[in-house]
């Protein structure tokens, strides 16, 4: 833009210094650049939305400014999203501490976000679940929090948490070896399963409630209404995983119990 000021700048020196005739034959030349001058101007205060603003970016600002403008703004988003992220996962360890304190006898809630991983060799997205947050009791292992694990771990109880269903299932009874190990690990002997989905059923993950050896759950009526509770606090989370854009599998859906 520099280059075509000065040649416009030119052009009014030279029909400034020449005749008559110069001047009619410079007369369309130099009108164009002025249009094309406001057209470039123009295109910047309304990409702006000031009229300063779009001045400065057009005709003042170096390619070096208008690159510390660009990383201020990425850096702006970035701790915006920090912000975000740090305050939905605030709303989500106080949901999984309150749901700890109306499961009777329980030794510890975690939640599993599933998500689509990497392309595999077959073109196909592996599904992938984390252990994002955890919470447990007293004197009691909340486990560790494990990343990028294959869904098929969960394959054995996929189809209730689909149907929008909670099941109680006994450690022993899940099929995958590295499940099995990680809560007998944490001295897990049986756990609630419920589904975290969204008002339009899509299931982002699930929420496990378990209960160590010499601690039975509740059961009857007291279970259906944990049940209730839990899946209504995974409703929450799943809104608060959507908000920050964290539930990434678009394939499940659960179709409520």
């Amino acid at each position: 833009m520099y280059e075509v000021i000065a040649l416009f700048r030119l052009l009014v020196e030279v029909c400034a210094s020449a005749g008559p005739t110069v001047r009619r034959t410079l007369a369309q030349p130099v009108l164009t650049v002025c249009l094309m001058t406001v057209v470039y101007g123009g295109m910047h205060v309304l990409r702006e939305e000031s009229l300063s603003g779009g001045l400065r970016v057009a005709f003042l600002d170096s390619e070096a400014s208008r690159d510390a403008r660009k990383r201020e703004l990425e850096n702006a988003m970035m701790q915006a999203e920090l912000r975000q992220f740090t305050k939905s996962n605030r709303l989500i360890e106080k949901s999984l501490e309150t749901l700890l304190e109306r499961a009777a006898g329980a030794a510890r809630v975690r939640l599993d976000v599933f998500h689509n991983g990497v392309i595999g060799i077959t073109g196909n997205g592996l599904l992938r679940y984390d252990v994002t947050n955890t919470a447990a009791a007293p004197g009691h292992s909340s486990g560790p929090l494990v990343h990028n694990q294959p869904l098929s771990d969960w394959g054995s109880v996929l189809p209730a948490l689909l149907a929008g269903r909670w099941q109680m299932v006994r450690t022993e009874e899940f099929k995958s070896a590295s499940v099995r190990a990680r809560f007998e690990a944490m001295g897990a002997s049986i756990s609630l399963l419920c589904p975290v989905a969204d008002v339009q059923g899509k299931l982002a993950g699930a929420l496990i409630v378990s209960w160590d050896a010499g601690n039975a759950p509740p059961s009857g009526v007291e279970l259906q209404s944990l049940a209730t509770s839990v899946q209504h606090i995974g409703g929450q989370i799943a809104a608060v995983l959507d908000l920050r854009g964290a539930s990434g599998w678009s394939g499940g859906r659960a179709s409520g119990d």
